[in-house]
């Protein structure tokens, strides 16, 4: 998420459009769809509480939001003074006109980002040019307050293949991309455990693979836990995710040794949690040391945790 360090920074530029007595930005969780104020400019606690909790439960919202448009009071037309938005809550603020903009991740009918809310004293402030000036900015604005926009630096590190997701503590994922084949629901269950487990624990990152797709092809995944001030509804982790085989054609029984072993475990102990053979054990053992070219268990330890060759949640 991109904080200004002073409100001015984001909403003194708008004021040159439309020159109001207050104004709010909200950014919207994509992922408990809960909303709180970025910045805001003039308006009171219980105004601005309002704003971002009763009101989104409003028909008035609701027209904004699905028409993508500013919406005015005047737009709404005469029966908007007669709601108990306006009665009690504009109107005692001394507002008599504003413009809300429900703000989308995309031009077009994109995901909910945030909202931007405009009130004035003046009844005329809100005239068309205004209206038309908010409307060229609104995709600027619905990008500023996507909170599942990866960072600037995730796009050096993620191949073609790959994307990324904002995971929660309860598994519940939203995709970083605009890209509608990247999809929450495509991943697997393997991966969404790792992902909850990992935000369980006090890590800072964790890589692995998940869960084997089709005949060769591996969830690749690496976990980095987001920083508190980014998180307003609990722990989140950025989840990076690539499709890909295993190295040296490692079978999955060879992955799930190899990850043992990465742990420090005996051929008995790996044999015990795998339901196998000793000697079977050592038999695999064998074949990792013949495929990966490295001299010794040791070495196979630490090949496995330098270039996370293990398997998450095993």
């Amino acid at each position: 998420m991109r904080h200004a360090t002073d409100p001015s920074d984001i909403l003194a530029p708008l004021r040159e459009i439309a020159s109001f007595d207050a104004a709010m930005l909200a950014v919207r969780d994509p992922l408990s769809g809960r909303q709180r104020p970025l910045v805001n400019l003039g308006y009171d606690k219980g105004l601005l509480a309002f704003i971002n909790r009763e009101y989104l439960t409003c028909p008035t919202y609701d027209i904004a939001r699905r028409c993508d448009l500013p919406m005015r009071m005047c737009d709404y037309g005469p029966e908007f003074y007669r709601t108990r938005v306006y009665r009690e809550f504009l109107e005692y603020a001394g507002y008599r006109e504003g413009i809300t903009l429900v703000l989308r991740s995309m031009e077009g009918h994109g995901r909910v980002t945030g909202l931007l809310t405009m009130s004035f004293s003046d009844p005329q402030a809100a005239d068309d040019g205004a209206r038309q000036g908010i409307e060229l900015v609104a995709p600027a604005l619905g990008q500023l307050v996507d909170a599942s926009l990866a960072p600037s630096w995730l796009a050096s590190l993620l191949g073609r293949t790959a994307s990324a997701f904002v995971v929660n503590e309860c598994g519940a994922a939203v995709s970083t991309s605009h890209d509608p084949r990247r999809v929450p629901e495509q991943l697997s269950g393997a991966v969404l455990a790792a992902a909850r487990a990992f935000l369980a624990t006090g890590a800072d990152s964790l890589r692995g693979y998940c869960a084997r797709l089709g005949d060769a092809l591996w969830e690749h995944a690496h976990l980095v836990r987001l920083s508190d001030h980014q998180c307003v509804d609990g722990p989140r982790a950025l989840l990076m995710l690539e499709l890909q085989p295993l190295p040296f054609g490692l079978t999955e029984r060879e992955l799930d040794v190899l990850t043992l072993i990465s742990r420090g475990l005996s051929n008995r102990a790996i044999g015990l949690a795998l339901r196998a053979s000793p000697r079977t054990i050592g038999t695999h053992v064998e074949h990792l040391l013949l495929k990966t070219g490295l001299a010794n268990r040791a070495a196979l330890a630490s090949y496995a945790m330098e270039n996370a060759v293990v398997r998450l949640g095993l």
